[in-house]
């Protein structure tokens, strides 16, 4: 039998043994999923050799550039196995570096000049440089394994403070609720988020054969944690109050389904609407239902069915926050008693 073995694809064998195939012509590259020939295969495979995959600028041409890197790195194994999630990510981060940097040596970059470059980042964006810096990092360590350069030049950059996300407050919660009730399509969104405490992703991926006798079914893109997770009042009078047309839990007004950047626009929207702080984004909320379990007394490992985390370090944050509040309030009540 001759086996099929289309234009421009190449294969390798990743480090877990499984074989993986990467479509490589030019300037476009790209990962190609399932079997050689399946639908899913060809759709993708399509896609690139149209040109719809991902395009990088002129400068991955020039040999020991920062944009021939980030190239060869979407090609490597490395790449390759990172969750899809994680790959978004990276695209997110690298490919604006790619276009306004990619001319840039390899060889040259200092510690300084990379320094500088997350310096200026982070003046203005905090979280965003400490991402930058932690891709970078990654893309250096692929560059020196490669024999691109001897050092990692991005060793050594602090990290900026703050940065993360807010946690919205019950203040700030309760004013969306009393901006948008039951019924529209942002408290449903509001409601998947708070309730089920899960990254937008997951949130944009839910749909309505995850509802089991269990509960939710979630299997998190990022960490690949399987999780069942009770469906509080609250979520269930929203999801029936708003009840959707398509197969997912929220999707777009036509019913189709939403991405993430989708569910994270309607909530940017409607926080605005409801005259609360831009720091109150879509991930906020799930900080909030971790702050929430916290608060209520839920243990370290309670909080992490929820989440998914799979190492308490995160959760450290919110549990030792919430016995602060405790032990001022028992502080309080035994002063008051004293007094009584």
């Amino acid at each position: 039998m001759t086996k099929l073995r289309p234009q421009y694809v190449h294969e390798y064998v990743d480090r877990t043994g499984k074989l993986r195939r990467y479509f490589r012509h030019g300037t476009t590259r790209g990962p190609l999923p399932g079997l050689v020939g399946s639908a899913e295969f060809m759709a993708a495979y399509h896609r690139f050799l149209n040109g719809e995959g991902a395009q990088m600028p002129l400068t991955t041409k020039i040999e020991g550039s920062l944009g021939r890197l980030i190239t060869d790195y979407y090609g490597s194994r490395p790449f390759a196995d990172l969750k899809l999630s994680s790959r978004k990510t990276y695209r997110y981060v690298l490919e604006p570096l790619a276009k306004l940097h990619g001319h840039r040596s390899v060889a040259l970059m200092s510690h300084k000049n990379a320094s500088k470059l997350i310096a200026e980042m982070g003046a203005r964006k905090p979280g965003m440089a400490n991402l930058t810096k932690s891709v970078l990092q990654k893309l250096f360590k692929y560059a020196v394994k490669e024999g691109w350069r001897d050092d990692n030049p991005i060793i050594g950059i602090e990290r900026f403070k703050g940065g993360e996300h807010h946690t919205w407050t019950e203040g700030e919660l309760k004013t969306f609720e009393t901006k948008w009730r039951p019924g529209t399509r942002e408290h449903l969104a509001y409601a998947l988020l708070l309730h089920t405490g899960q990254r937008v992703g997951d949130v944009a991926k839910m749909v309505r054969s995850d509802i089991t006798a269990d509960g939710l079914h979630v299997i998190q893109e990022k960490t690949g944690a399987e999780l069942y997770l009770p469906i509080e009042p609250e979520l269930e009078r929203a999801m029936r109050a708003y009840p959707t047309k398509g197969l997912t839990l929220i999707g777009k007004e036509n019913s189709q389904p939403i991405s993430d950047r989708g569910v994270s626009h309607i909530i940017r929207v409607a926080v605005r609407k409801a005259g609360l702080p831009a720091k109150c984004n879509a991930h906020g909320l799930r900080k909030a239902k971790m702050r929430r379990l916290a608060e209520n007394g839920a243990t370290e490992k309670e909080i992490a069915a929820w989440s998914g985390h799979k190492t308490l370090r995160e959760i450290e944050r919110y549990t030792k926050a919430a016995d602060q509040k405790r032990l001022a309030r028992s502080a309080t009540n035994k002063m008051r008693t004293g007094i009584g």
